[in-house]
């Protein structure tokens, strides 16, 4: 508003006009209500649309080296709120950001959303450090923060919530599943970061207390392009089973040279990273691979329908697989959201409670939320088809629970 102001020619002083002293009172009380108006505004929603619009920042490693599963988070948020807009709840305002696969970047974008754009929640899908980076800007004004990532750890903040699948979620049905069908000597492949890790550590418990045994577990730095390496390794360490959480693209570059190695042939592979894109990617190189997922795109339910005719709308180009989980994780807020009175934006502390006891049907089946701030959730376990395609249901778990043990 003050773009046009330039400089000013001084112009002829008028008389001073002498004002009793309660004129002079009344004005200043005009001044000082006009001046508690904005301050009184900031309680509610935008102007004009009656305390109903709540804004929601999104973020996501748009580019950089996990890009690989930015498209199919977007395309999952994006399906899902245009489903709830079309339920006449709360109107949702997004507002994106790239994190570029950078932690430095999270905290440079998520300050953007909290200082500047003034987003009400943020929601995510991002790897654990750069989870973190945001998570900790948005704590400092209370915005709650809403992963729909799988969980590197079990991460228990007072405003994080983890609508994606926990670490145990994840990992030890399939753990379980190959330890019921002949796996007893596995290796532990993955990336050297904390997700890895992490799941690794639940691993080797799990397959212990079972009479499995680890006989070696190997790491390599994201962008690794040579795994030779420890492809020999694995073959010599006299492991029937090959347990993998290798990410992002270094996943295909890792199974490409797996498959390509002979000596292979004979390893069973359960992987923590495998997607539908990965496994599409990969084609025959991804045949017999064995992995956790929600999602079973044939379910014949009515939140299925809805959501692959919204994806097709807002991401045609997305496999259902891949955006399972940011939409389940958006449906899961929006159902959250819509519990809330309108009339004035709500506060933190009843977005975090609205947040806590959501439920929803979703194309996976439903899901709850749960102790810590996490949710129960279907798991699947799949074997991947010959061609790349997940062409077989091996177990199906009706209701994951997290089990996640941190204190609040």
């Amino acid at each position: 508003m003050f773009a046009n102001i330039g400089a000013s020619h001084p112009s002829p002083t008028p008389p001073r006009i002498q004002r009793p002293p309660a004129f002079r009172s009344r004005v200043l009380c005009a001044v000082a209500a006009a001046l508690l108006l904005p301050l009184a505004a900031c309680g509610t929603s935008e102007a004009g649309d009656g305390g109903s619009t709540l804004k929601v920042g999104y973020i996501a490693p748009l580019s950089g080296t996990a890009a690989l599963y930015a498209g199919g988070f977007t395309g999952g948020v994006e399906s899902a709120v245009k489903v709830h807009d079309r339920s006449g709840g709360w109107k949702i305002k997004l507002t994106k950001g790239d994190d570029a696969s950078d932690p430095a970047t999270s905290t440079q974008v998520c300050q953007r959303f909290v200082n500047q754009d003034h987003v009400d929640l943020i929601v995510a899908g991002q790897p654990a450090a750069n989870a973190q980076a945001c998570r900790a800007v948005a704590a400092v004004r209370k915005v709650p923060y809403i992963s729909f990532s799988t969980g590197a750890t079990e991460f228990c903040f007072p405003n994080m919530w983890n609508y994606g699948p926990s670490p145990k979620q994840a990992a030890l049905p399939l753990i379980d599943h190959l330890l019921a069908h002949g796996s007893k000597k596995f290796y532990l492949m993955g990336t050297d970061s904390a997700s890895p890790k992490a799941t690794f550590a639940i691993v080797k418990a799990q397959i212990q207390a079972k009479g499995g045994t680890v006989v070696g577990t190997g790491y390599e730095t994201l962008g690794t392009s040579d795994f030779s390496p420890d492809i020999s390794k694995i073959i010599s360490s006299g492991a029937d089973t090959v347990f993998s959480a290798v990410v992002a693209g270094d996943n295909i570059t890792y199974h490409k040279q797996f498959a390509a190695n002979a000596g292979t042939a004979r390893l069973i592979q359960g992987d923590m990273q495998m997607v539908t894109k990965t496994a599409r990617a990969l084609g025959s190189a991804a045949a017999g691979v064995v992995y956790a997922g929600p999602y079973d795109q044939s379910a014949q339910n009515a939140a299925n329908t809805t959501y692959l005719a919204a994806l097709k709308t807002a991401a045609p180009n997305v496999n259902p697989g891949d955006a399972i989980l940011s939409y389940q994780g958006m449906t899961l807020v929006t159902k959250a959201i819509d519990t809330l009175a309108k009339g004035e934006k709500p506060s933190s502390a009843k977005l975090g409670a609205a947040l806590s006891a959501a439920t929803a049907d979703t194309p996976s089946g439903t899901v709850t939320a749960a102790a810590n701030r996490y949710v129960t959730m279907p798991m699947r376990i799949w074997k991947v088809g010959s061609n790349g395609s997940a062409s077989t249901v091996l177990n199906t778990v009706p209701s994951a629970d997290p089990a996640v043990g941190c204190k609040q």
